[in-house]
């Protein structure tokens, strides 16, 4: 059996560790500590609610190092950074993540309970997207594309699910390069945005999520 200060350990080798080849850093979190500046590289999605959120995005510091912390009560948030990436050169997104607060009841496979504690979105040109989640209830390797008409393409994939490591700094990688051939049948065009969101809305709760180093990676 696995030792819980093993596993601790082991978890802050892995965030002690700098990301591999980084082709282009995303966060920006390095630059100051509290209020995230909604104005500069990170705005609200276009089309949200324009009234203030309850909790606005913060930057604190965790260990040491500063990371962005999303909260949320009974509402959304979602943020995103506007870049321009060559999809072909920086294949794989890596980025640092911890779950602190998941949603009651969320499940991606249910359109009316579709709240989850974190997403992180790749948005390629042409309007299609990637969506990574921590879902407090699919399954993970749950993969779903909602049949809608909205103008934007979007496929969740669910990478973490439920609270066996809620509490606990991850880092995941995926080869989005790839994600997207699979589930678009085409070739990505570039990268525009990476946007960061937590949900509770739908399943009127709570959620908390903080986020740490986020960047494309090269093959």
């Amino acid at each position: 059996m696995i030792s819980r200060r093993w596993f601790l350990t082991s978890c802050a080798a892995v965030l002690a560790a700098p990301l591999v080849a980084s082709a282009q850093r995303i966060d920006t979190w390095a630059a100051h500590t509290g209020l995230l500046d909604l104005s500069r590289d990170w705005q609200r999605y276009p089309g949200s609610s324009p009234g203030p959120l309850k909790t606005p995005p913060i930057v604190i510091m965790e260990q040491g190092r500063p990371v962005l912390r999303l909260e949320t009560d009974h509402e959304s948030v979602a943020i995103w950074r506007p870049v321009q990436i060559d999809s072909a050169a920086a294949r794989r997104l890596a980025w640092e993540w911890r779950v602190l607060k998941l949603p009651e009841g969320g499940d991606v496979r249910v359109p009316t309970r579709n709240d989850q504690a974190a997403r992180v979105m790749v948005l390629f040109e042409g309007m299609k997207a990637i969506i990574n989640v921590w879902d407090t209830t699919a399954p993970a390797g749950t993969v779903v594309r909602p049949e809608t008409f909205e103008p934007l393409d979007r496929v969740f994939m669910v990478i973490r699910s439920g609270r066996s490591l809620a509490g606990h700094w991850l880092r995941e990688r995926r080869e989005v390069y790839q994600d997207y051939r699979r589930q678009f049948g085409e070739t990505p065009r570039r990268v525009k945005a990476v946007g960061l969101e937590s949900h509770s809305d739908d399943v009127a709760g709570q959620s908390k999520v903080e986020f740490g180093v986020i960047g494309f990676e090269r093959p």
